[in-house]
């Protein structure tokens, strides 16, 4: 089977070729291969060579004048990374040989769809030893060899996430083999697993991702806290189990991020339609933030899934009987975010994404209360939920109306999704173009003033006086430097008071 390869891709390929520091065979290999043949875009070529593979990949560097560093000297592999951090960016890999020759290398491989080969002075010609084209085609799934997974366990999950992207079905002892290797992902670093499921989480309906993963045993091995969330049925208003409902809100949450990034309107339900026609004004800015990241690499919309994963995972610690008789899960929120934040510490997470999630796990039931007859969100309250949490207030304003509907469904009271919705509107109004009014504003004292009108220390009393004022000044309660400073004088007062009577 021929290859058809790009300008850039040849131009690489004569490179590397003159690159060689003795005469050797140079193929690329693997998932490059794979995308090739399906017509996909390209992001990551892997080239492997019998021996030398550092000192060809430093002539290399130095030749396309590519970014660079070694990543394993053990297994002689080295990364090159040319337009970094540009929308053409492209990552080369160079490894040498596991073993004597291409083919117990390309057997040592996970699936047989990886093990696709083209040997670079022959740049037309795929190379299939082990009939991963064949299977590429008829869309099937199958382990490069018996001990597939017995070589490295996280196969398990590289296995079902290229079940997800290629739509492809597991063969029999594939699966059998994945089943078994479950336990053995625990030997595996937790950065890996970390990297596998946010590729996950990136690729789809993330229902689809949950079923395929509960069949091979995999989602509870890595995400414990599933386990509890299993034993929880349907409570009313609840129309389903937790579990179940924890997969609709992913599963709405991710349709509402298609239709913000330019898809086309949900045909799941009325009210998700509602919600994704409210957001249109928003949607550009809400799609631009999701896509940054909190910190590292990872953006932001991978950890709002990890997020509405646990939103509720504090929920069987947290359920007690009330005297009615009655399921109550009571400060359930404060457990999920507990929950969450040991969970993103055991995956590696950054100190910045563990606080994120565990600000929308804590407060994604905060804009429920709007949802009741009567609430009204006042400028004051709206600037009292951005000072809590920022700009994961979008995001957890979002989340929060999706669990709305996963948990009623069709028995939802439209009036009071809409209440909801409503309050949501606002929120992100204030925060995309009333920020510096409600959210943000400029304060009309510095602490400096302070000390000089009210002979005060410069202590925490000065801050407390301005997270005070600025509080004031978002709620239109003070709107001008003498109110502020008739504000600060009553404050203080008041607190003398108060001092005097303790």
């Amino acid at each position: 089977m021929k290859l058809q390869t790009d300008n850039r891709t040849r131009a690489i390929f004569e490179v590397i070729l003159a690159c060689l520091p003795a005469p050797m065979p140079v193929y690329l290999v693997g998932g490059a291969v794979r995308d090739m043949l399906l017509g996909l875009p390209v992001k990551d070529l892997d080239f492997v060579v019998p021996s030398d593979s550092l000192r060809l990949a430093r002539a290399v560097r130095r030749n396309l004048g590519a970014a660079g560093f070694t990543m394993d000297d053990e297994r002689q592999t080295a990364r090159l990374i040319l337009a970094q951090g540009t929308p053409s960016e492209l990552i080369l890999d160079f490894v040498s040989f596991t073993g004597t020759e291409l083919q117990e290398d390309l057997s040592n491989r996970d699936f047989t769809i990886n093990t696709l080969a083209v040997a670079l002075d022959q740049p037309d010609l795929v190379m299939d030893f082990l009939g991963g084209e064949r299977d590429l085609r008829e869309k099937r799934l199958r382990a490069a060899s018996a001990r597939s997974m017995e070589l490295d366990p996280l196969r398990v999950l590289r296995g079902a996430r290229l079940c997800l992207a290629y739509q492809l079905t597991p063969e029999t002892a594939t699966l059998e083999q994945m089943r078994a290797s479950v336990p053995s992902l625990e030997r595996v670093s937790a950065e890996r697993v970390r990297d596998e499921i946010f590729k996950i989480f990136e690729l789809g309906d993330p229902d689809d991702a949950f079923q395929l993963m509960d069949s091979i045993g995999l989602t509870e091995q890595v995400f414990p806290e599933v386990r509890g969330m299993k034993c929880v049925p349907a409570y009313p208003p609840h129309v389903h189990s937790l579990w179940k409902h924890t997969r609709q809100v992913m599963r709405y949450l991710w349709e509402v991020r298609c239709y913000l990034g330019g898809g086309e309107l949900p045909a799941t339900h009325e009210f998700l339609r509602e919600i994704c026609e409210g957001l249109i004004p928003y949607a550009a800015d809400i799609s631009q933030s999701l896509n940054k990241p909190v910190q590292g690499n990872r953006p932001r919309w991978s950890l709002l899934m990890l997020a509405a994963l646990y939103h509720d995972a504090g929920k069987p610690a947290a359920q007690t009987l009330d005297e009615k008789g009655r399921t109550r899960f009571i400060g359930h929120e404060r457990i999920s975010a507990e929950l969450i934040g040991a969970r993103a510490r055991a995956l590696m997470l950054g100190r910045a994404e563990v606080d994120y999630l565990r600000l929308i796990a804590a407060n994604h039931m905060r804009l429920h209360y709007f949802s009741n007859e009567g609430a009204v969100l006042t400028d004051r309250a709206a600037y009292r939920y951005f000072r809590d949490l920022g700009e994961a207030g979008v995001d957890a304003a979002l989340l929060s109306l999706v669990d709305m509907l996963a948990a009623y469904e069709g028995t939802l009271d439209l009036a009071k999704g809409r209440r909801e919705l409503k309050a949501a509107q606002e929120l992100l109004d204030d925060w995309y173009t009333r920020r510096q009014q409600v959210v943000e504003p400029e304060l009309l004292l510095n602490g400096d003033e302070l000390q000089r009108e009210f002979g005060l220390k410069p202590d925490a009393l000065i801050g407390q006086l301005l997270a005070a004022l600025r509080e004031a000044q978002a709620s239109g309660e003070v709107y001008n430097k003498s109110g502020a400073l008739q504000f600060v004088a009553k404050y203080l007062q008041n607190k003398t008071f108060h001092e005097r009577n303790l």
